[in-house]
């Protein structure tokens, strides 16, 4: 079932009393109503961003169009158990708005299909960043060629000359949910982080600009590791649910200084450490950071990093 266009949830803008069309089942939940009912909670996703959905009654058909499993009696299990995740299925339903007037649209599903490989392209549900890799990137080396400080260029120039670290760091997504969670979403988040950074810079040029831009460049290098993804799917790795990004981007750093023998003096380590370490903030946010920003080089990394996520964790909601 090929998608049409009004059907990409990019367009579902609208309440509508029927959709019938394909996606991604990225996640799958069992959740009850006030009255103790099963229902499912889905996550779909295209090509064009991410849709919550929710299977209050309904049957799963696989591809000759034999019903295998049901919501029934407000038990959903069977048919959870039943579901694929990171599969693509044909979704017959409708689009709610909710709360009403919100802008906050959603599916409420009726039936699911398993489809045959053939029945849907591909393509239709890839996502990737919309801006060119090849121009982020070059953001980037330009920015290392450009540093003064040798120590810092040695050990960036040390990460970028590993062409397989180099491809991953390109094509890797930033995230699981909320921001950037797609195919190049790390490569064009930290650009994001490095264009503020350098903005910042501008107004402050009291900063060390050097060990700021080596800071956003390196600050989420550890989501290579944190999570595992396909062309279709993005899962939280052993090593992300276990360590988080933040510890295993500073054990890449130190990892990369002892094997590679890059000559960097304690101190300009140990504030690069902190600045990767800080970067989500005060301790008492409880967003991860295991140390509050205690430079101004620190400060300011957490603030553009927060910036970017932020900003286009609402574009992606919004559009």
């Amino acid at each position: 079932m090929l998608k049409k266009e009004e059907d990409f949830i990019g367009n579902l803008n609208n309440v509508r009393d029927e959709i019938n069309t394909s996606f991604l089942i990225s996640s799958v939940n069992v959740k009850k109503t006030r009255t103790g009912n099963e229902y499912l909670e889905f996550t779909l996703t295209d090509k064009t961003g991410e849709i919550i959905a929710r299977m209050f009654g309904g049957i799963l058909k696989d591809e000759n169009g034999q019903i295998i499993a049901r919501i029934l009696n407000g038990k959903a299990d069977q048919l959870y158990e039943s579901i694929d995740k990171g599969t693509i299925y044909s979704i017959t339903g409708s689009v709610d708005e909710f709360p009403p007037q919100s802008r906050n649209f959603n599916i409420k599903i009726n039936s699911i299909n398993r489809i045959a490989d053939d029945a849907y392209d591909l393509d239709d549900f890839i996502r990737k960043s919309p801006k060119n890799l090849n121009e982020l990137f070059d953001e980037i080396s330009q920015t290392v060629k450009a540093m003064k400080n040798p120590y810092l260029k040695n050990l960036l120039k040390s990460f970028f000359s590993d062409e397989k670290f180099t491809e991953q760091f390109i094509n890797a997504p930033s995230a699981k949910i909320h921001h950037h969670n797609y195919l190049g979403g790390l490569l064009e988040h930290t650009v994001g982080v490095l264009l503020i950074c350098k903005k910042t810079c501008e107004i402050f040029p009291q900063l060390d600009a050097d060990l700021l831009y080596a800071g956003a460049i390196l600050h989420d290098i550890g989501k290579l590791k944190t999570y595992d993804y396909d062309i279709l799917s993005i899962d939280i790795s052993n090593q992300g649910q276990l360590l988080d990004h933040l510890f295993i981007s500073c054990d890449m750093v130190k990892e990369r200084i002892r094997n590679d023998v890059i000559e960097m003096p304690e101190d300009l380590e140990t504030n690069l450490l902190h600045i990767l370490l800080s970067h989500h903030g005060d301790v008492q946010n409880g967003w991860g950071s295991p140390v509050s920003p205690k430079t101004p080089e620190a400060v300011a990394l957490h603030h553009a990093d927060n910036l970017d996520a932020k900003v286009q964790g609402m574009i992606q909601k919004t559009r």
